[in-house]
């Protein structure tokens, strides 16, 4: 997946039992130059979420984070280890609940309850899980359950930055177990080389697989590898190697030692300076800052410099260190804080609201996304004087373990309890499932397109699917029902993005049909299925059906979400011609696509290529697709795209039920979303007389502004992309009547 992150702050304080302040090292030496890194890292991250342009590669914060943890973790682990032969895990627990927890459950519930306020009750159900998620520590796998892209859904989830989060809290279960392992029962103090071998060797295996994991899959697994505990585990045993290796790297002499932190300080920020939004991450990508961060931290831990002189003494001052010091909250407070501003101020924050756009979380006011950054600073301030050192310090916990861990397990239940409330949705004012959606769309006179595209003016033909039936008074789907009103039984033959082969069992109709036809594309011709379905059932046709999410059937080379090289769209679009060539006839294929794939296209090796090529690039591609349905098919129809509301419009239904005309959004620059790629279709068509085109404008939008609720009360878009199903269904007879035309026109 494509490089983003909330940093997974350093969460890693020093024993307070022992009264070590926060960047200690396992010997106690407290480390200055620590804090400032941790200040570096989370001003990166802050300044990538906030859309500062420069900033495109300021995901990599999260990297120095890990790396610092491992560290830090580890050195106070092998320090108990070197003392006492063993790690008291109840110690060890109780530290890390009375660190992370109370500010972590704080910036939860206050999220949850200003969320549920905040957004639109359709994406309460969504905002619980993820708070449940991230009180249970499982953020991260529920975010990858979800496929998830960091960069593409940035303004998915409030509480998305908790994916860090849960993955260093799943690597403070698992490490100090493995330490006991393999270093436990005394060995470390009757044995100490034997331990230090052992640990190596474990850290060794565990981070060359875990970087070998990652870099052979990164490209392939997306969600899951970004947020995977197993691809980011190396980054974490960096950080404990350097613990390890302490006593060699206080030899280091000055000149290697003052060399190591400046080189390490600049690939840090060439990183966060090169990469962005197109850069394969982690992968082999994130060696980088991982490795530049363990050479400051191995700069600050020589006994020459210390934190005296080169890079630890830069990082050792004042101001950064007191950054460093509420670090953990403002990387809690900022998230939610830009969130939550951008849907306030109309939009959602972050993204291109400061320089340019660093493609970072979301698009809102350049005011509303400054005022966001300032206060989660000032909320991060007040609540580390008043809620995070205090009970890390409270005598009362630091002395009896038990209590650590009965706060902890109470915090963590209270979590769950505000994740149970904000998933309370008002529903008022809908029809229950299984209400008819409205009698089949009757056949309607045809209005012509006029020249470019435009739509002529003029009174919407009698019987368009928008205006069948009586005005009614509330709509057939609630909010939610609508929201997942999908085509059914599309499983395996509408594919994720991973997915390179098409699917044998895509049949649908009759099995020996009066004509075969095929839909073939994104989720732009899933949306076309159930018109499709009824007409074939209807007509007695046989229907074959291929999807693929983000793919356009084209001979282009194009990028996924997150901008990663998607070659897995070209092995599928192969993979779906050769079924068809199997095919005994063909009469019709229909290619489904979106409009928003046009600035998608890359050359050959997946790099941008100029806007002035991008034409020229699908009319190449569309020629390479028309030459290979010539092969297979006796005729090819292009299946305009559908207008694009302003609005998610289930949501904005869910705001208020009642008013069916509330959501309707208006026509201008939305009915031809796709005229720069039907230009190119156009234009390559031109040699290509079997090849038609297909629109629906006026069935869908046949006012302005344009519905998004039937006269009926059929909702007519599940987000704000996507037809629902009912409402495709009710096209089936618009449908039946322009294939009708085209055939005719053949």
């Amino acid at each position: 997946m494509s490089g983003t992150a909330a940093p997974a702050v350093d969460l890693a304080a020093a024993d307070a039992r022992r009264g070590a302040r926060a960047g200690a090292t396992s010997g106690g030496r407290h480390r200055g130059d620590i804090e400032g890194l941790r200040a570096v890292a989370v001003g990166l991250v802050v300044a990538f979420h906030a859309g500062v342009g420069a900033l495109a590669g300021g995901y990599v914060g999260v990297d120095v984070f890990f790396v610092l943890s491992g560290f830090l973790i580890t050195g106070l682990l092998l320090h108990e280890l070197r003392t006492t032969g063993t790690v008291s895990l109840r110690r060890f627990w109780a530290r890390r609940a009375r660190r992370l927890l109370p500010m972590s459950t704080l910036v939860l519930v206050v999220t949850a309850v200003v969320s549920y306020l905040v957004l639109p009750p359709l994406d309460h159900g969504g905002l619980a899980g993820d708070v449940r998620a991230a009180a249970l520590y499982v953020a991260n796998w529920q975010f990858a359950a979800e496929s998830t892209e960091y960069m593409a859904d940035t303004d998915k989830s409030p509480v998305l930055h908790y994916w860090s989060l849960a993955v260093e809290e799943q690597f403070y279960v698992a490490w100090p177990l493995l330490l006991l392992l393999v270093a436990g029962a005394g060995l470390a103090r009757r044995s100490p080389r034997v331990a230090v071998t052992r640990v190596a060797l474990l850290l060794a295996v565990v981070g060359g697989l875990s970087f070998a994991v990652s870099a052979l899959t990164t490209r392939t697994a997306g969600p899951v590898a970004y947020y995977g505990l197993h691809t980011r585990a190396w980054e974490l045993a960096v950080g404990a190697a350097l613990a390890l290796a302490a006593p060699l790297v206080a030899r280091v002499p000055r000149p290697a030692a003052l060399a190591a932190g400046w080189a390490g300080l600049l690939a840090v920020v060439v990183a966060a300076l090169a990469y962005d939004s197109t850069t394969v991450f982690p992968g082999a990508a994130a060696a980088v800052p991982v490795l530049g961060t363990a050479l400051v931290v191995l700069a600050g831990g020589t006994a020459a410099v210390g934190t005296s002189a080169g890079v630890p003494r830069l990082l050792d001052n004042r101001a950064l260190r007191y950054v460093g010091r509420i670090s953990y909250g403002w990387y809690l407070w900022h998230w939610p804080c830009l969130v939550l501003a951008g849907a306030l101020s109309g939009g959602t924050a972050g993204g291109d609201a400061l320089v340019g756009g660093a493609g970072g979380a979301a698009r809102g006011s350049t005011l509303a996304t400054l005022a966001a950054v300032v206060v989660s600073f000032g909320l991060a301030a007040l609540t580390h004087r008043l809620v995070e050192e205090p009970v890390r310090h409270a005598r009362g916990l630091a002395l009896r373990d038990g209590r650590s861990l009965a706060l902890g397990a109470g915090l963590t239940a209270v979590a769950v309890v505000a994740s149970l409330g904000a998933g309370v949705v008002g529903t008022g004012g809908t029809a229950p499932r299984g209400t008819e959606s409205g009698p089949p769309l009757a056949s309607a006179a045809v209005l012509p397109l006029e020249p470019g595209g435009a739509v002529p003016g003029g009174t919407p033909a009698v019987g368009s699917a928008v205006l069948t039936g009586p005005d009614a008074t509330s709509t057939t789907l609630s909010p939610e029902e609508a929201r997942a009103d999908r085509p059914e039984g599309t499983d395996g033959c509408h594919v994720d993005y991973p997915t390179t082969t098409a699917g044998t069992e895509c049949r649908f109709g009759a099995e020996d049909g009066s004509r075969v036809v095929a839909l073939w594309g994104d989720s732009h011709a899933e949306q076309w299925f159930p018109a499709f379905e009824q007409l074939a059932r209807e007509r007695g046709w046989t229907l074959w059906f291929w999807g693929k999410a983000g793919c356009a059937p084209h001979g282009v080379h194009q990028l996924q979400r997150g901008r990663v090289p998607y070659t897995q769209c070209e092995e599928w679009r192969a993979h779906v011609l050769e079924r068809m060539a199997g095919l005994p006839r063909l009469d019709l294929v229909a290619v489904g696509r979106v409009g928003g794939h046009f600035p998608n296209a890359v050359d050959a090796s997946y790099e941008d290529i100029a806007p002035e090529e991008r034409h020229a690039a699908w009319v190449e591609g569309s020629e390479e697709m028309f030459d290979a349905l010539d092969d297979v098919a006796s005729r090819v129809v292009v299946l305009r795209d559908t207008p694009k509301p302003t609005v998610d419009v289930p949501a904005c239904l869910s705001e208020d039920p009642g008013d069916l005309r509330g959501c309707d959004f208006p026509r201008d620059g939305q009915v031809v979303s796709d005229e720069e790629i039907a230009a190119a279709e156009q234009e390559a068509a031109r040699a290509h007389p079997s090849v038609g085109s297909v629109r629906l404008t006026l069935d869908v939008c046949p006012t302005d502004p344009c519905p998004a609720v039937t006269r009926d009360g059929v909702v007519m878009y599940r987000d704000d992309d996507h037809l629902t199903a009912s409402f495709s269904a009710r096209l089936s007879g618009a449908l039946g009547r322009e294939l009708t035309r085209e055939a005719q026109a053949g």
